[in-house]
């Protein structure tokens, strides 16, 4: 996701020719492809995999791409006057003051594949905490579906707590504050 983003952003021929297809295919909901997976990969750990990859994708390349666009102008021009070319000026500039938003996209990302993965098991699987809740509630067990709730709670807040330390040592230098 974040190297299709940047590639979206970056080169205006790519976007011409994958942006449409990309926007297409981000408008059918991550369970809308639930029945045509089934029918071509089954009900397996292949299903859930390609699931929430397409899930984790979407928003990814989204704020990577809408993030590096979002780069000032005046950050280029820094680079243009350092006479940097344009692999340089990318990764020197460009894609240090696009973190926010490429690690914001990343915590959606992980939110969508997390509730994507409890979703699918919820349909179409034999195993995990989706599964398991589903197997509560046909049994009318409460107690078990209240705890795999909360067993899916505490594993979403903590993987998002874990992103957001992640970025918040990524963004602890702040290079271009001086430029604003």
């Amino acid at each position: 996701g974040v190297v299709l983003g940047g590639a979206l952003s970056a080169s205006q021929r790519i976007n011409d020719h994958l942006a449409p297809l990309f926007l297409a295919v981000s408008q059918v909901p991550t369970l809308g492809w639930v029945p045509l997976l089934i029918l071509l990969i089954g009900i397996d750990e292949g299903l859930k995999t390609t699931l929430v990859a397409i899930s984790v994708f979407i928003p990814v390349t989204l704020g990577t791409c809408q993030g590096i666009r979002d780069v000032p102008a005046a950050y280029r021009e820094v680079g243009r006057v350092f006479m940097f070319n344009r692999r340089e000026t990318m990764t020197t500039i460009v894609l240090p003051a696009a973190v926010p938003a490429i690690f914001t996209g990343l915590r959606e990302g992980l939110a969508n594949g997390w509730q994507t993965l409890v979703a699918v098991e919820l349909l179409a699987s034999t195993e995990g905490l989706g599964y398991q809740m589903a197997y509560g509630r046909q049994l009318f067990q409460l107690e078990l579906v209240i705890a795999a709730m909360l067993v899916i709670g505490a594993v979403g807040f903590l993987s998002d707590a874990l992103l957001g330390r992640i970025e918040k040592r990524a963004t602890h230098d702040k290079p271009f504050d001086v430029l604003v």
